[in-house]
C-alpha cells in the first residue's frame, strides 16, 4: 500500500488566475484497474468458522500525478487497502483475527477542457476525480470478496472532501 504518496502538488496547473474566458470543467477520460491482489487467511479451514457478517476496515488515499508528455493530462488513483476482520476491533480485543486482506489500485486519466488554477486543479483531481472513480472500484472490490467466498457487505461512499481536507491539516 505504500507504493503511492499522497500528492498535494500538481505541475501541470497554472499558480495565477485562469486566462480562459470558459469555465474550466474536469474532463474524464479511461479508468483502469492498475493492482488487485488479496490475500486470504488460513485458507481452506478458515470458511469452517466464519461469523455471517465480517467486520471490514478500511483505509484509502488518492493521488493525482501529471502523464508526461500531457501538459493538461493527469492519473488519479484511488488506493484502497480492506480487511475483512471476524470482529470490530475492541478494548478486550485491539486486533481482530484478519480473514482477507485486500489492496487495490482503480485509476483514471483526467483532464481540463481550459486552463485552471493550481487549488482548483487540485480539488478537482483530489476530490471530484475520486468521486468518479469509486462506483467501479467499490463494485470490483465487492465483487472481489464475494468471489473469495466471503459474505458480502455494504460499503458506503467515501467523503471524498474530508479526506482532501484531513489530509491537508
Amino acid at each position: 500500500m505504500n507504493d503511492h504518496a499522497y500528492s498535494d502538488t500538481l505541475s501541470g496547473a497554472q499558480q495565477g488566475p485562469a486566462t480562459a474566458s470558459k469555465k474550466a470543467t474536469l474532463v474524464i477520460g479511461t479508468q483502469y484497474l492498475q493492482r488487485l491482489n488479496i490475500e486470504i487467511q488460513n485458507t481452506p479451514l478458515v470458511f469452517q468458522d466464519l461469523p455471517p457478517q465480517l467486520h471490514l476496515g478500511l483505509i484509502v488515499d488518492v493521488t493525482a500525478r501529471q502523464v508526461a508528455d500531457a501538459q493538461n493530462g493527469f492519473e488519479v488513483s484511488l488506493v484502497i487497502r480492506a480487511q475483512g476482520m471476524k470482529s470490530a476491533p475492541s478494548e478486550s480485543v485491539p486486533n481482530p483475527e484478519v480473514v482477507y486482506d485486500i489492496s487495490m489500485s482503480y485509476a483514471g486519466l483526467f483532464g481540463f477542457n481550459a486552463s485552471v488554477e493550481r487549488a482548483q486543479a487540485e480539488e478537482a483531481l483530489l476530490v471530484d476525480a475520486p468521486h468518479h472513480l469509486f462506483p467501479a472500484a467499490r463494485s470490483m472490490l465487492l465483487n472481489t470478496i464475494r468471489e473469495a467466498g466471503f459474505p458480502t457487505i455494504n460499503l458506503q461512499p467515501i467523503d471524498f472532501d474530508v479526506l482532501w481536507k484531513s489530509r491537508r491539516s
